[in-house]
C-alpha cells in the first residue's frame, strides 16, 4: 500500500511540475489580442486591433490576409515595444499576392529577445 501512495504522490508532483513549466515557458501566457476593425482591398488590407499584455512586456504579432477560399495570401510579423499600459491599440496594413478577402491577427507572443 505504501508503494501505491508513493507512486500516486510522485505522479501528482510530476503533473503539477509539468503544468507550471508549460505556463512559465509559454510565450503567449498573459497576452490577448482582439481585432475590431478591418478593411480589404485588391492586394492589401488594414486591420485595427488591441493587445492586452502585462505592462513592460514587448510583444510581437503575426498578421495574415486570406483570399476568397480562405487560403493565406499575405503575412507580416510586427514587433511592438513595451508599454506602461495594459492595453494598447495598433493599426497595420498587410500586402498580399492576390485579392484580399479578409485579414486577422493570427497570433501574438512575448518578445523576450
Amino acid at each position: 500500500m505504501r508503494s501505491v501512495w508513493i507512486i500516486a504522490s510522485a505522479s501528482v508532483l510530476v503533473f503539477f511540475s509539468w503544468v507550471t513549466w508549460v505556463f512559465v515557458t509559454d510565450p503567449t501566457t498573459g497576452i490577448e489580442w482582439v481585432a475590431f476593425e478591418s478593411t480589404g482591398g485588391e492586394t492589401s488590407a488594414m486591420v485595427k486591433f488591441q493587445i492586452t499584455a502585462p505592462p513592460g512586456t514587448p510583444v510581437t504579432c503575426a498578421l495574415r490576409t486570406v483570399d476568397a477560399s480562405m487560403g493565406t495570401n499575405g503575412w507580416t510579423v510586427r514587433s511592438y515595444p513595451a508599454s506602461d499600459q495594459f492595453t494598447a491599440q495598433y493599426s497595420e496594413t498587410v500586402k498580399a499576392v492576390s485579392e484580399v478577402f479578409g485579414i486577422d491577427v493570427y497570433r501574438c507572443w512575448r518578445d523576450d529577445r
